[in-house]
């Protein structure tokens, strides 16, 4: 009986509180938002001019504010560039990226690594490519590699978005595999190509 008393209780407060209605809890999102935006998952973004693709970007994330219509952060780029006739002619990978509201400024930054048509391949921690102005600049240490396999590095890059021309600004430093057999074969015209 003491028992049965002891029990009465508990059960009693198991029925009104264990078999009623469960409240939900609300999901709270782990970052604070602190405007609207866009998220997109596996996501292709493409630029055409005249009609033609200039370039495609593939991501796994972007992340797009609502109040800036052009402004993307994107995670991870990778980027297929192509030349007016529509061919292929460079990939840019980096691990992130953001562009301008007009997409004519992009940032790439940790572990920039390109690679254009004729073998040359650029890497960098930061870059920034001014698609209009057809220009690539960084105030990091940048190494070239030339397809005959010479290494160009320094700081503070300029250059034309082809890597048709390039010049550092500082500490710049070179390897040149070859160099007194390349330059009496092929000439000082030749010798980087």
């Amino acid at each position: 009986m003491r028992i049965i008393y002891t029990l009465m209780p508990c059960a009693v407060f198991m029925l009104i509180f264990g078999c009623g209605p469960q409240k939900e809890t609300i999901p709270v999102a782990p970052d604070i938002i602190t405007e609207p935006h866009q998220a997109f998952t596996d996501a292709t973004l493409l630029f055409y001019e005249h009609g033609v693709k200039r370039w495609q970007l593939d991501t796994y994330y972007m992340n797009k504010p609502l109040a800036d219509t052009g402004h993307l952060l994107v995670v991870p780029v990778k980027i297929a560039v192509y030349d007016t006739a529509g061919s292929l002619s460079a990939r840019i990978l980096s691990d992130s990226g953001t562009s301008d509201s007009k997409m004519d400024i992009f940032n790439l930054w940790g572990g920039v690594h390109i690679k254009n048509e004729d073998g040359m391949t650029v890497r960098s921690h930061r870059l920034k490519w001014f698609k209009n102005a057809r220009l690539v600049t960084s105030d990091t240490i940048v190494q070239i590699e030339t397809p005959k396999g010479d290494i160009l590095m320094g700081k503070g890059l300029n250059a034309k978005d082809d890597f048709s021309r390039f010049s550092f600004s500082s500490d710049v430093q070179g390897v040149f595999p070859d160099f007194k057999r390349r330059v009496e074969e092929e000439g000082d015209e030749n010798f980087f190509m």
